[in-house]
């Protein structure tokens, strides 16, 4: 579920990860470098794929609506010693800042994202702890060695296996988790920022509410607000037409496609087609749809976009069994995303108006090439949603 810097590496990655439950949301922990430099954006670039096909023109019109959702928190460590408990890290206000990578998609042109809800709300689990005991394992470490009576030392690996196996008693705690929702580069345009924190204030915003959502182990859902208006925008879909076998596509920005920490990289949307296996119903009353190919961790909460560009599920969570390899995805129906909308107006996720100037823009390229498709994309950008 979480990216983590100690296990099941690859060397040619920025960040890792590791499986540690049977059941486990497709999101990913990371670290990312936070040097200044300076920025500027640029006109959109041209749609990819062969857009004179009618499915790959609704995949091109639906990715500008697809966002990076990094969740933000701190973790601090309490460690049961036989002389006292003591908290890390040490001193008032201090933290070890934890991030959460996800997905989420705009079905309004007025900052509604549909996301899952444990892209916004981590749960306090098992694969958190360990990425926590992880960065506190260090000052564990130091401070045994500074109090140590015999003079034995013990090294920060040495804790962090002790702490994982529970010989070394702890107890975690966490601050409330804090979203911010980037832009995507189909929408942007490449970016020279050398971070995400230089980034211009127009491509980012915070998450400034919740307006619904049902937990990981119910629905997994969410819908959450920010301050963007005029945004590309993509439509729920009938979930209830999805049928075995059907080919659905998946748009979002797993972890294992972060190549570098440059933003014009981390903020790069990765497509992918998969099959419906089969859908049903969890113990919980979901609808799920279980799904084959290729669903990677942060791509939580990511659109599946029926052959129409129309949003028919949500990525949620997979199933592995102990030693085997791969497993089985599964995606929330957006059937539980509408009821999640807003009861008196189930019409208010929709957004006809961007979708047809894009629809517009695409059809002009397939039909007359790039240098009209520039002009039409520059009157749909003018024009405003209702």
């Amino acid at each position: 579920m979480y990216r983590s810097g100690s296990t099941d590496t690859q060397s040619h990655l920025p960040g890792w990860f590791f499986r540690v439950l049977l059941v486990f949301g497709f999101a990913c922990l990371f670290i990312i470098s936070t040097t200044v430099g300076a920025s500027t954006t640029y006109a959109s670039g041209r749609p990819g794929g062969n857009v004179t096909d009618p499915v790959v023109r609704a995949v091109d019109v639906a990715e500008p609506a697809v966002v990076r959702i990094i969740t933000s928190l701190g973790g601090h460590l309490t460690v049961h010693f036989s002389q006292g408990n003591v908290t890390f890290p040490q001193g008032t206000g201090n933290s070890y800042p934890l991030q959460l990578s996800g997905s989420g998609t705009f079905i309004t042109a007025h900052g509604d994202i549909l996301t899952a809800d444990h892209v916004i709300n981590p749960p306090h689990d098992q694969a958190l702890s360990q990425f926590l005991d992880d960065q506190a394992a260090k000052d564990v470490a130091a401070y045994m060695n500074l109090n140590a009576k015999s003079g034995s030392q013990v090294s920060a690996d040495q804790v962090d296996q002790e702490l994982k196996s529970g010989s070394l008693q702890s107890a975690p705690m966490y601050d409330p988790a804090r979203s911010e929702v980037f832009l995507n580069t189909t929408y942007t345009g490449p970016l020279t920022a050398t971070d995400l924190s230089s980034l211009p204030f127009q491509l980012h915003a915070a998450v400034d509410r919740i307006e619904k959502e049902s937990s990981f182990n119910q629905k997994d859902v969410a819908i959450v607000h920010v301050k963007m208006n005029d945004m590309a925008s993509v439509q729920l879909g009938d979930s209830g037409s999805v049928q075995q076998q059907d080919q659905l596509t998946i748009i979002g920005f797993p972890g294992n496609g972060d190549v570098s920490n440059l933003p014009t990289d981390l903020l790069t949307a990765s497509v992918n087609t998969i099959s419906v296996s089969s859908t049903k119903t969890t113990d919980t009353g979901a609808q799920v749809i279980q799904v084959g190919g290729n669903v990677e961790h942060g791509d939580s909460g990511g659109p599946a976009l029926d052959s129409n560009g129309a949003v028919v599920g949500i990525v949620s969570f997979g199933l592995v069994n102990s030693g085997s390899p791969g497993g089985t995805s599964f995606l929330q129906a957006s059937s539980s995303a509408r009821d999640a909308c807003h009861p008196s107006n189930p019409n208010k996720y929709t957004c006809s108006l961007c979708r047809l100037d894009y629809w517009r823009c695409y059809s002009a390229y397939s039909a007359a090439g790039a240098a009209l498709y520039g002009v039409f994309l520059q009157a749909a950008e003018n024009k405003r949603c209702q």
